[in-house]
């Protein structure tokens, strides 16, 4: 039996019933910094976003997630399940949401104000790199909306060659936190939202910026 939006919610009410990983080893990257802008992970490691009342309401998200984790290990998942890959001057790791051995699927939650119609690259680059890091057969990513309580779920397939794409970014964002040269800009219309888009356009590298 697959994972529908009505399994989810089926989670979410009996969790209803009964949420930051600090890197410091440059040499030790995680999935979920190379999936998306790998500037925007350097400065994440070098100068830590504040939390303000926007993306405070984004970390609230977690809550959900932490209070599924223990309904979802009733039904045999195991949760924050966590991969690594040595790849001799890198170390890439990353914790996926739930893991099933029996059935050998992944489970990625993403809470949202707007479900999208398609799941972003970046989730599906995530989920696909823990699909290979762990040997299994399909992944889903489950969009919560956290403004109605709506729920959508994506089937991915795996892709090896995502995680090999994914070591090499490793490798750039290592050697930019080891240099404290910033990667070069990865320009989307994302970059409107990201809280490091000044520091970002003020500089070319790291060393210059006040």
């Amino acid at each position: 039996m697959g994972v529908d939006s009505a399994t989810v919610m089926k989670w979410v009410l009996e969790a209803v019933k009964l949420r930051s990983r600090v890197v410091t080893d440059p040499t030790i990257i995680h999935v979920s910094e190379v999936v998306g802008c790998l500037r925007k992970a350097f400065f994440n490691r070098v100068r830590p976003p504040t939390v303000t009342p926007a993306n405070a309401v984004m970390i609230l998200g977690g809550n959900i997630h932490e209070s599924l984790q223990a309904v979802l290990r009733r039904y045999g998942y195991e949760t924050e399940f966590r991969v690594a890959l040595d790849a001799k001057d890198i170390k890439l790791v990353g914790h996926a949401d739930a893991y099933h051995p029996e059935k050998q699927h992944i489970l990625e939650f993403k809470t949202t104000s707007k479900i999208p119609d398609s799941p972003y690259p970046e989730h599906v680059r995530q989920a696909q790199a823990y699909l290979t890091l762990t040997n299994s057969k399909k992944a889903y990513i489950i969009y919560i909306s956290r403004t109605n309580g709506k729920v959508k779920v994506f089937e991915i397939k795996p892709d090896k060659q995502v995680l090999r794409e994914l070591i090499q970014r490793a490798r750039e964002l290592s050697h930019s936190l080891i240099t404290m040269d910033p990667p070069p800009p990865e320009p989307t219309h994302l970059c409107n939202y990201c809280e490091h888009a000044l520091t970002c356009r003020r500089s070319k590298r790291w060393g210059v910026v006040g």
